[in-house]
Parts: structure tokens; sequence; C-alpha cells
């Protein structure tokens, strides 16, 4: 009686303690996306704050189910098998958030590569695992059965966990792929794009990992806890992954400037022409870093497309 109990509430106290934590790091992470002042469109502003503002109510719904759960229901093993806001903080809120995220990302693959077909597709599975994340939720609030919920929700668990795994893999293997091809042989564009590939990797298999670690604990061990643990933790995981990609342009675009400064390679062209002078004009053509990188700085890249400004600085000098 003691280890079931203990494979109850053990897993339920790493979870919640992990999901304070996450918190904790996505509070910073917001509060230096402020700070930074990125001229991002309302869209983007309203994904970064309508994702903490979820995250806050699920920490808030996350603290009342632990509240009850392991303190006015200390000693009630019928406390732990409770439903309580579960059925909407794990799964609902997670598809949510996930799906919103996965969207984005396919509006920018879209951007970087101009593939409809790859961004519809990643879109239409995050749509359906999101989907499926709700359908989990409304079938354990139906059911208040928690010892059988993986009986009773395996399929729609199944295609949640395996649709956002199978989603970030894609996103992680399509944003190498184009971002790679998007290698100029400039360092400094180079270092930058690398930084962006490194990112983008390391958050995107991360969530996936996490998304299939659950899955595999919910499949293989059943009528106990041990699934809660990663599922406390992937909501906010993709919140902070999001979150990191954008304020990485901080520091990239202070690693532009300085390599722009001094280590950015001019472009020469020179033509004579025919007249009375005799005067030689030089056509500078200086390509910046920032040029070639259109996931670094969204909004600037975008404003810049839309005043119609090519990529090279153009400067005309007589010698």
């Amino acid at each position: 009686m003691a280890d079931a109990v203990i494979q109850l509430t053990g897993p339920l106290v790493l979870g919640y303690q992990f999901n304070w934590g996450l918190y904790g790091v996505l509070s910073t992470q917001l509060y230096t996306y402020h700070q930074a002042g990125f001229q991002d469109n309302r869209l983007i502003k309203s994904i970064v704050y309508g994702l903490f503002v979820l995250e806050t109510l699920q920490l808030i719904m996350a603290t009342h189910d632990s509240f009850h759960t392991l303190a006015l229901g200390w000693g009630n093993v019928g406390d732990l098998l409770d439903v309580w806001l579960s059925w909407f903080d794990l799964p609902v809120l997670t598809g949510i958030t996930s799906a919103t995220i996965q969207c984005f990302y396919a509006w920018r693959l879209y951007i970087l590569s101009k593939s409809l077909v790859l961004a519809i597709t990643i879109a239409a599975i995050a749509l359906v695992q999101g989907s499926a994340a709700m359908a989990e939720g409304i079938q354990i609030y139906i059911s208040q059965n928690v010892p059988g919920t993986q009986d009773d929700t395996f399929k729609t668990t199944a295609v949640w966990l395996g649709g956002t795994a199978l989603c970030d893999i894609i996103i992680c293997c399509a944003m190498f792929y184009f971002l790679s091809k998007s290698r100029t042989g400039f360092r400094a564009t180079d270092s930058l794009l690398n930084k962006l590939i490194r990112i983008t990797i390391e958050t995107g298999m991360l969530t996936a990992i996490i998304a299939i670690i659950e899955l595999t604990l919910f499949l293989t061990f059943k009528h106990n806890f041990y699934h809660v643990v990663p599922a406390f933790m992937l909501s906010k995981l993709y919140s902070n992954s999001f979150l990191v990609l954008l304020n990485s342009r901080k520091s990239t675009s202070k690693q532009s400037t300085t390599s722009d400064t001094f280590n950015s390679l001019p472009e020469f062209s020179a033509s004579r022409e025919a007249n009375r002078t005799g005067a030689m004009k030089v056509d500078l053509a200086h390509r910046t870093s920032s040029d070639d990188i259109g996931m670094v700085s969204f909004s600037e890249t975008e404003n810049l497309n839309k005043q119609g400004n090519p990529p090279h600085d153009r400067v005309l000098c007589d010698v």
C-alpha cells in the first residue's frame, strides 16, 4: 500500500516543483523580452503575452490541485484519485500552447523556404495534436476515472503526444536544412546562422524528447503517475523555447553590429564612364550579415522587404 501511494504522490511532487521552476524561468524570459524592446508586430506580441497568461493560468490551477491533493487531502488516498482541474490544465492548455507555437514555426518556415506544402503539413499536424489534447481533456472530465485514464484515453493520447513529437522533429529538420542552405561564406553571417540552428535544434529536440518520454511512461506504466512529471514540464518548455528564440535576437544584433563594423567584407566593382572629367565611379556593395538571415530579426527583415530596400547598401563615390 505504501509503495502504491509513493507512486502516486512522488511524481506529483516532482511535477509541481518542475512546473514552478520552469515558470520562474519563463518569467525571466518574458522580462528580458519586454526590456529588449523588440519592434515586433502585434501578432508576435499577442502570442508572447497570451502564452504567458495561459502558463500563469495553468500554474494557478495546478497549485490548486496540489493543495487539495497533498494538503487538504493528506492521508486520504481517495483524494489522490480525484481529477480536480487536471483535465484542463494539463492536456488542454498544453495542446493549445504547443499547437500555437508550432503554427508560428510553420509560418516562419514558409517565409524562409517559400514552401507552402511544408508549412501546411506542419500546421495540420500541429492542429491535429492540439485537437487530440483537447479531446483527451474532455474524455478525462467525462469519465472522472483516474485509475482507468490510460485505457480510456489510449488513442487520443497517442495522437496528441505522437503528433507533438513528429511535428517538432519535422520543424527541426526543416530549419536545419533551409538555414544551412542560407550560408553565404561570410564569417559573420555563417556564425549567426550556426547559432540560430543550434538554438532551434536544442529547443525543438528537447520538447520532442519530453513528449516521447511522457508517451512512453503513459503507455508503459499504468495505475501510477509517472507520466505526470514530463506532462507538467511540456507546456512550460514550449513557451520557454519560443521566448529563447525571440530573445536570441538581442545577442545576435550586438554580434551583428560588431561584425558589420570590423569583419564585413565589401564587394567592389569599378567602371569608368566616358565623361568630361574622366572620373572613375566605384560601386561599393557592402554586404552585412543581417541581410541574409530571415529568422534572426523578424520585424526588421519584414520592414525592409515592405520598404523595398535592396540587400546591399550601394555607395557611389568618385575617385
